[in-house]
């Protein structure tokens, strides 16, 4: 694993457009780099975090790095994913739920070779680890009642004489060090016959030394406190409690949702494809397989974090909107006037599409939220505009020319008030994050001061029934 990311290191000295590279291998950053901390450590598991000069280059030269990587290592699983505001290990999550892990296995195999047909997407795996070998004692109870050693003695002792008990850490400058005890030969040399492994007990079988028998040595003076220690600290070879030691293959981690037995297909959508469109593109197939009673699908990734978002973002939605009529109401003492600012409001639709599209941008969570900014905007225009006609009407101006006039002597304030929003939105526009919520305030607010200007006095004539002719 070392010298294979220490190659992918190497090659990717030849692109210029690359700052840095930092490696960790197993979970554990390796001393020369200081790296995050990975979420599932494993040994068969390396990360490099790529640092390139700009999000132009990464973009360029994502595709060409992975189909490199694909090819140089094809009995390896490598993913390259950019780092964003919505991180999740793979935008695409198909999560099967139920109660048995082989039927949970068949649809997650179903489900595979459905990605696998499908070329929208790429980079299929799941979140079951391979099965990996293990120690198997066959317990033998009848021997372990004689012994006085129960199953977390035997575990115990068998861990002491393979990996070690860790009992404490001590620090290399920065750096820490666990402090294992071992049970280890005469010479110092590791236990190579596990059947012989020393059983202890971790609280003394006391109650069995205070027999009659053993208490009538001690009177007598025939057995000293050596040998009562050493009686009740004796140990027990592994063979005479268990009737062998086996080699087995099991799943390391059973995954779990919501208390259930869980397995997860993950993918990424291919280059140049969005990920919703993506996974539209399998979804219709993986929700039409057989699910047994008990089973579920439910998708997760982007597609979840997405949905969670929005509900999270709107619910409060409402409750805004009703308090926005409410201080319009008394802040006008009317109705009609709060209605006609509500009424102006869908018009921030048409200088958003407008602006998306003309950009090619997406319409991002980003963008979204710049959208409900973009409402309290256009409230403030209107109540200046509307404050402005019943200024003006109210100084004995005849309403029909209260309207046009109103519209002339706010269009200076109110433009220059929306322009200089729209000028300081230019440096994040090639904003990799905060694009789209750039394009969206430019071109909601630009198109809506001019339809605030027009529609306002429009409305105001067909709510208080003035006559323009």
């Amino acid at each position: 694993m070392a010298r294979d990311l220490e190659e992918i290191r190497t090659y990717l000295k030849k692109y210029p457009e690359i700052r840095d590279v930092t490696t960790s291998i197993g979970g554990t950053p390796a001393r020369y780099n200081l790296v995050r901390s990975v979420a599932t450590p494993s040994l068969s598991y390396g990360e490099l975090i790529i640092d390139f000069e700009s999000p132009e280059s990464l973009e360029e030269k994502i595709d060409e790095i992975q189909q490199y990587l694909l090819t140089q290592y094809p009995d390896a699983y490598v993913k390259l994913k950019r780092y964003n505001i919505m991180y999740k290990k793979y935008p695409i999550e198909a999560l099967f739920t139920g109660p048995d892990p082989a039927v949970l296995h068949a649809l997650a195999d179903s489900a595979r070779r459905i990605m696998e047909q499908t070329p929208e997407v790429c980079l299929i795996t799941t979140d079951w680890e391979p099965r990996m070998p293990v120690l198997e004692i066959d317990y033998d109870q009848p021997s372990e009642r004689r012994s006085g050693l129960s199953r977390q003695d035997i575990s115990t002792s068998v861990l002491s004489a393979t990996g070690g008990i860790p009992v404490g850490n001590f620090y290399d400058g920065i750096y820490k060090n666990t402090i294992y005890l071992k049970c280890v030969e005469q010479q110092g040399e590791k236990m190579d016959n596990l059947e012989n492994v020393p059983l202890f007990s971790a609280l003394p079988n006391i109650s069995s030394l205070l027999d009659e028998e053993t208490l009538l040595k001690i009177e007598t003076g025939t057995m000293d406190l050596s040998d009562l220690i050493e009686s009740a600290m004796h140990t027990t070879p592994l063979k005479q409690v268990s009737q062998g030691i086996n080699v087995g293959w099991e799943v390391p981690v059973v995954p779990r949702y919501n208390g259930q037995r869980a397995q997860t297909v993950m993918c990424s959508p291919a280059p140049g494809i969005e990920t919703e469109k993506a996974r539209k593109a399998i979804a219709e197939k993986i929700e039409n397989l057989p699910f047994p009673e008990g089973y579920k699908l439910q998708w997760m990734g982007e597609k979840d974090a997405s949905t969670q978002t929005m509900h999270d973002l709107f619910k409060n939605v409402p409750l805004g909107i009703v308090l926005m009529l409410v201080i319009l109401i008394f802040l006008f003492k009317d109705y009609r006037k709060p209605m006609i600012i509500i009424c102006c409001v869908p018009l921030l639709a048409i200088g958003i599409v407008g602006a998306i599209l003309l950009t090619g941008q997406s319409f991002t969570f980003c963008a979204i939220v710049g959208a409900l900014g973009l409402i309290g905007m256009m409230i403030k225009n209107c109540i200046v505009l509307l404050d402005e006609i019943e200024e003006q009407i109210q100084s004995g101006i005849k309403p029909r020319k209260a309207l046009v006039s109103s519209s002339e002597s706010r269009l200076r304030p109110v433009m220059m008030a929306s322009l200089t929003t729209i000028l300081g939105m230019i440096p994040l526009l090639n904003d990799p994050l905060f694009g789209s919520m750039a394009v969206t305030i430019m071109g909601g607010l630009f198109f809506s001061t001019l339809a605030t200007l027009f529609f306002v006095p429009v409305f105001y004539a067909m709510f208080f029934k003035i006559k323009i002719k």
